[in-house]
């Protein structure tokens, strides 16, 4: 090899090396240090709100063992809103262990994103509806009028409210007439599936679609409120008998709900979303929950 090209080689193998060191590896967006309940890294809260909000979420968790946490960051980095949260709350491990009773409110601000994640355990009260809500009717309005602290305060509070039993809204009221005709209709379609699948998916459910078939006669004798409260009575068992015929026992994954798929591996404060914003420091930590992808996601 002649001595002339050695040092050309050598400069381009040196010049690759150095491009892909300093190349970011296209991975998942970092997911900052949890450093307090209140982890501002857009610069959204005066120092005062925040403390006065981490100190609200240490009261609540104090009465309730709750843990709730605000994360904002300037953007998602072309990542998606659902996956990222998901991941945020998995990696802090908000709320407890086995107990899953962790609640984040993300906020990305130059993407006008919110998204509320909702841990396991709190799915029953904190519910995706009441979530969307919540943003919808608390959050969106202020920060469509650049309120951006009273926004994250009124979210926060709405949230601490709904799983405390004390949240109340205008529309609460017409909200839960539309769930209750859904919850009423699904029900019906319930038994009616079970009376018509009863017969036909073999022996073991012949006694099934008699029973149901009974019940249903006995039930258009009632009035219509007695029929919904009977109906409910009913409807669990109904609908577990036909999945474990459908579908047998399940196996041993994803028995526990829905689960968001983002990206695995272990997370750490990097280089990607800048440094600065509020961030309280009161030996703050998750305790081990979970999440399944609850909640709702929003924008303004």
């Amino acid at each position: 090899m002649p001595t002339t090209i050695l040092p050309i080689l050598l400069f381009l193998a040196s010049s690759l090396f150095i491009t892909f060191s300093n190349t970011r590896p296209a991975s998942a967006l970092e997911v900052p240090p949890l450093t307090g309940r209140i982890v501002d890294r857009a610069h959204l809260l005066p120092a005062d709100v925040a403390e006065s909000l981490s100190r609200e979420l240490a009261e609540h968790e104090r009465r309730t063992g709750n843990q709730v946490a605000v994360l904002t960051i300037p953007s998602l980095e072309g990542e998606s809103l659902e996956e990222y949260s998901h991941r945020v709350a998995t990696t802090w491990k908000l709320g407890g262990k086995a107990v899953d009773n962790g609640v984040l409110l993300l906020v990305v601000p130059s993407e006008r994103r919110i998204r509320i994640e909702v841990g396991y355990g709190l799915e029953g009260s904190l519910t995706d509806a009441v979530s969307a809500h919540i943003i919808r009717r608390e959050i969106v309005p202020k920060f469509r009028a650049d309120d951006f602290p009273g926004g994250v305060a009124a979210g926060v509070r709405a949230i601490v409210g709904t799983i405390e039993g004390t949240y109340t809204a205008a529309d609460r009221k017409g909200m839960s007439r539309k769930g209750d005709d859904t919850s009423a209709i699904v029900l019906i379609a319930v038994l009616i599936g079970a009376l018509i699948g009863g017969p036909l998916l073999g022996g073991r459910l012949k006694i099934l679609g008699s029973a149901v078939s009974a019940a249903l006669s006995f039930l258009i004798a009632l009035p219509a409120g007695l029929k919904l409260a009977i109906l409910a009575g009913f409807c669990g068992i109904i609908a577990a008998v036909l999945l474990a015929a459908l579908f047998g026992t399940g196996g041993s994954s994803g028995s526990r709900g829905r689960r968001w798929r983002g990206a695995g591996g272990d997370f750490g404060w990097g280089p990607g979303m800048g440094g600065g914003g509020w961030s309280g420091n009161d030996s703050f930590s998750g305790g081990g929950g979970d999440f399944g992808g609850g909640g709702a996601s929003g924008r303004w």
